[in-house]
C-alpha cells in the first residue's frame, strides 16, 4: 500500500522551494456560490418558520420569497 502524509508532501515542497497548500473545494460551482446556498438556505427555514407561526395566530403577512431574500442578503452580510 503507498501513501503520501503532509510531512512528506511539505519536505518534497520545500526541496523545490514552494510552499505546499491544500484546500477544500466545492464539488462545483464556487465557494461563494456555495455560502450564498447556504445563507438562503438558512434564511428560508427561519422565514418559513415565522411564516407559519404567524399563519397560526391568521396573522400571515404572505410575500415570503421576498423575506427570503432579504433575510439571506442580511445574512451575508453579518458571516
Amino acid at each position: 500500500m503507498e501513501r503520501i502524509t503532509l510531512r512528506s508532501l511539505k519536505k518534497v515542497a520545500a526541496a523545490m522551494n514552494c510552499e505546499l497548500v491544500y484546500a477544500i473545494v466545492p464539488k462545483s460551482g464556487t465557494l461563494g456560490g456555495l455560502v450564498e446556498k447556504r445563507a438562503y438556505q438558512a434564511a428560508a427555514t427561519r422565514v418559513r418558520a415565522v411564516e407559519h407561526t404567524m399563519a397560526l395566530e391568521d396573522q400571515a403577512a404572505g410575500g415570503v420569497r421576498e423575506k427570503i431574500e432579504e433575510e439571506a442578503r442580511r445574512i451575508l452580510k453579518h458571516s
